[in-house]
């Protein structure tokens, strides 16, 4: 017990280190950002909360803040994140990679970041660097499980030694929302979201695309699944899982990779 309440202080005082900068975020936000829909502080709390969960993770892995040199955004929008670890790690290079080449673009305009195109093809992404923290916010909540394994040996490949790697999924939240229809996360039939429903319910995890793509949708998946997925890539060491841990609807899973 004594340990846990340590360790909570330890974080309040990372979070509240880490805070006192934030005032100097960037606030231009381009008008091709879908991810904002008119509340300025909807849209700056979730990177405030990205960052919270990032924090906990540099504790958990019993890291300080001086060994985070270089870190990933991928996928980085248009920099709802990234503009708040541009402020939080203001000594560290930070990359900006998305499908997206004009948010791609805009992060390195405004926040100085390192602009990498990514493509559907891994295997054309020209990162060549790596990383002491990667954020990867709402990507494999897209994504059929057959990519998941190939996307997280993709960021393992990436992190340095003892580097953290952090991503977020939906789980039981989301499936909640769609079960109780306050929600449709932009599936277009009551068939689709009850197949998704279905096979989250029967298996651990469901996948559904959009009528527009055939590998591209909502996927849901329970912290068992996901736990495997991670086990899956032998040197890395789970950190944490936190239930709506992104903005208090994804769940935030982080992990170290192994040293030796």
């Amino acid at each position: 017990m004594v340990l846990v309440l340590m360790k909570g202080l330890l974080a309040k005082m990372l979070n509240e280190l880490l805070n006192q900068n934030l005032d100097d975020v960037v606030k231009e936000i381009s008008d091709m950002d879908d991810m904002y829909q008119g509340n300025k502080d909807h849209y700056f709390s979730v990177g405030n909360s990205a960052l919270q969960c990032i924090n906990n993770a540099i504790l958990l892995a019993n890291k300080d803040l001086s060994s985070i040199g270089n870190i990933l955004d991928f996928p980085c929008g248009f920099g709802r994140v990234l503009r708040i670890l541009k402020v939080a790690f203001p000594t560290a290079a930070i990359t900006g990679c998305d499908l997206v080449q004009e948010g791609v673009d805009f992060c390195e305009e405004q926040f100085g970041s390192r602009a990498v195109y990514s493509d559907k093809n891994l295997d054309n992404v020209n990162l060549n660097e790596t990383y002491d923290l990667i954020w990867v916010g709402s990507l494999l909540t897209h994504l059929d499980k057959s990519q998941w394994k190939k996307f997280l040996g993709f960021f393992n490949k990436l992190l340095n030694p003892g580097g953290i790697l952090l991503f977020t999924t939906q789980g039981r939240y989301s499936a909640s929302l769609l079960r109780n229809k306050e929600s449709t996360y932009g599936l277009e039939t009551d068939e689709k979201i009850n197949n998704l429903l279905n096979d989250y319910e029967n298996e651990g995890f469901g996948f559904s695309n959009y009528y527009h793509s055939d590998d591209y949708g909502i996927t849901l998946s329970v912290p068992s699944n996901v736990i495997k997925q991670i086990e899956s890539q032998s040197n890395l060491q789970l950190l944490m899982c936190l239930e709506r841990g992104w903005d208090s609807h994804q769940d935030v899973y982080a992990c170290v990779k192994n040293e030796n």
